[in-house]
């Protein structure tokens, strides 16, 4: 009679451990050091929309959390917000207990391990991979092709491409197709990529400068009088950037294309920058000629300050120094800054409008 009861409980506690170990639903667990007295908060995350709240739990115990639905989630992008502290997790289909361990303080930077959803580790993994050095165009396009969870490789297309414009468009239609037909995000993300199609169309439109027309000549003195002729470059491929001192995303800029020049400048590349700083002639009026003088030797000195400041050591520098009035930005329709061109070796425009080292590089590969 005792070995029966004592079978019926041998199988009574496999039962119960059995019930605890495989939760109806969908429950993430968590085990963050640094955490305990903060509460959690989990957010389905839209593409292109605003995320939204579904729950949230105290954190206990030294740094214990359980988020749970008996119903289950659906396979999706999600957001753990913890304290100042993100990160986003992919759940599969199914998807039953879900397991992260670490510490609050490396929580963003995804130091923390994940058990229990393929999905959420692969998303772990590829943006930690992504936290480190910098992240090119080529490298989010490898990875929304070779990611196994397509919705990974889209969250992170719709996010990390939002100023590459026409160079990441490529990029979002391949993650756009990847993504299954069933996936709820997949008719908001077509939608998104298709009003940028119109935004791009739109612009170059409007651009007084079409890719693969000849780049119109340009011939201005440096900041010693010295004449130089964009015509004078024929042969290499050429960076023509229009920028000023006193532009605060100018100066941003600026490191980006010290990076590139720095890389190609021995391939045959190099930059050619014209100085929107001056005096306006508009605001001149009543001024002496000496006013005048006096007024445009600031500017210069602004001008070749920066220069030196941000590193710019290639040789064409040039200006007219008269601000918004330069002739050569009303030639190329240039109505802001930094604005560039792209100019392959025959003198045509190859590109418009690149921003950001990546994206002039992608570029820049494509006529060397």
């Amino acid at each position: 009679m005792k070995i029966v009861r004592l079978f019926v409980l041998l199988l009574l506690g496999v039962s119960l451990w059995h019930c605890s170990s495989s939760p109806e639903g969908t429950v993430i667990r968590g085990d963050l050091e640094g955490a305990d007295g903060l509460k959690v908060y989990l957010d389905r995350v839209g593409f292109n929309s605003a995320n939204e709240v579904l729950a949230n739990a105290p954190v206990e115990n030294g740094g214990n959390f359980e988020l749970a639905f008996p119903e289950g989630l659906p396979s999706g992008v999600y957001q753990l917000r913890i304290g100042a502290q993100k990160a986003v997790v992919a759940l599969g289909e199914d998807e039953g207990l879900v397991d992260i361990k670490g510490n609050l303080a490396t929580f963003q930077q995804y130091d923390f391990t994940v058990e229990g959803s393929a999905s959420a580790k692969e998303m772990k993994e590829r943006m930690q991979a992504l936290q480190g050095a910098p992240v090119t165009i080529a490298d989010i396009k490898s990875l929304v092709e070779t990611v196994s969870d397509p919705k990974i490789g889209a969250f992170i297309a719709i996010n990390s491409l939002s100023r590459a414009g026409e160079a990441g468009l490529p990029i979002h239609k391949i993650a756009v197709e990847r993504l299954p037909a069933d996936d709820k995000n997949k008719a908001t993300y077509a939608q998104y990529v298709s009003q940028l199609e119109q935004q791009i169309a739109m612009r170059k439109s409007q651009e007084l400068i079409q890719v693969g027309q000849p780049a119109p000549d340009i011939n201005l003195p440096d900041p010693n009088g010295k004449e130089y002729a964009l015509s004078d470059l024929r042969g290499q491929v050429v960076l023509l950037d229009f920028w000023a001192s006193w532009c605060g995303p100018c100066r941003r800029e600026n490191p980006n294309v010290v990076k590139v020049y720095n890389k190609y400048k021995d391939d045959g590349f190099t930059i050619y920058s014209v100085s929107l700083d001056g005096l306006d002639p508009r605001r001149t009026a009543g001024l002496s000629a000496e006013q005048i003088a006096q007024g445009n030797q600031g500017q210069k000195k602004r001008w070749t300050d920066a220069i030196q400041k941000d590193g710019l050591i290639w040789d064409y520098h040039v200006s007219e120094l008269r601000k918004w009035d330069s002739q050569a930005a009303k030639m190329y329709g240039v109505r802001g800054i930094p604005k560039t061109f792209l100019i392959d070796r025959e003198g045509k425009i190859a590109a418009v409008g690149l921003r950001g080292a990546a994206q002039i590089e992608q570029a820049l590969q494509q006529v060397l």
